[in-house]
């Protein structure tokens, strides 16, 4: 949905004036290989992983393949007559097609897998640690915020509950400035003004509000976040990172907002 709005919906892509259409491109572009394809990718990486786990790799006949996405990727990102041309929407139909025979045949594989976990009594998940599979795979991007996130995880396999929101706040605070250049963010505020005006269009506003304002009163109070609570923070932190990376706002955005907003620099 948002590489279609991206292309179909973008005017400045298709601006008559040749740099704001060569700069706009230029940064779909760089979005759909550094964000879109590697979303693509790390979903591949962790279903072949949790096939291997569960020791159903071989065992499988899956038609699982990220081949056929990216030949119209290629098509659309590659073309010498420039992002959008005639050619582009026929690619764009292309692209929504191989993803939907790849989410079909993933269907299809984790069907198969379901279907031996009841034979054998689901033996195989024993060896599962779900933490691996919430995190985003060697990105480049967030690096910080994912060390963050890191520690974290290690926090939960460690049962140490008390230092889970301590690195999961920094996390969505060094995530929320590499996504849109802050250098300083007045969270609670941020929040309150996003609440009025979501410009930014932040994948979610109300929870993290509520993991800055309650475990900030936790903190106060000396109390404890309970395992569950820390499994599922971890979690939402992880998926509003990944999410964070999907949105699209251009660089006249972000400095509208910075205009509007005095909770960051």
């Amino acid at each position: 949905m948002n590489l279609d709005m991206a292309l179909t919906m973008n005017p400045q892509v298709t601006s008559a004036f040749s740099y704001t259409r060569e700069r706009s491109q230029t940064e779909v572009r760089e979005w759909i290989l550094d964000i879109f394809l590697d979303k693509i990718y790390d979903v591949d990486t962790k279903t072949q992983k949790f096939l291997r786990d569960v020791s159903l790799k071989e065992a499988i006949d899956t038609r699982l393949s990220t081949l056929e996405i990216e030949k119209p990727i290629r098509e659309i990102v590659q073309s010498n007559k420039g992002l959008v041309h005639d050619k582009t929407y026929l690619h764009l139909e292309s692209l929504k097609k191989a993803i939907r025979s790849y989410r079909d045949a993933f269907d299809i594989t984790m069907n198969y897998v379901r279907k031996h976990m009841y034979k054998t009594e689901w033996k195989s998940m024993e060896k599962i640690c779900i933490e691996d599979y919430i995190f985003q795979t060697q990105r480049r991007r967030y690096v910080t915020a994912r060390e963050e996130l890191d520690k974290a995880r290690q926090a939960v396999r460690d049962g140490q509950w008390e230092e889970v929101l301590n690195h999961l706040r920094p996390a969505i605070d060094l995530a929320l400035k590499e996504k849109f250049g802050f250098n300083y963010i007045h969270m609670k505020p941020f929040l309150d003004y996003s609440r009025e005006h979501n410009e930014l269009n932040l994948p979610s506003i109300d929870l993290i509000y509520f993991m800055f304002d309650e475990g900030s009163g936790r903190l106060h109070q000396g109390k404890i976040n309970t395992p569950l609570e820390c499994k599922s923070a971890l979690e939402f932190v992880a998926r509003f990172i990944d999410e964070l990376d999907l949105i699209t706002v251009s660089k006249e955005e972000i400095e509208e907002f910075k205009r509007k907003c005095n909770s960051v620099r």
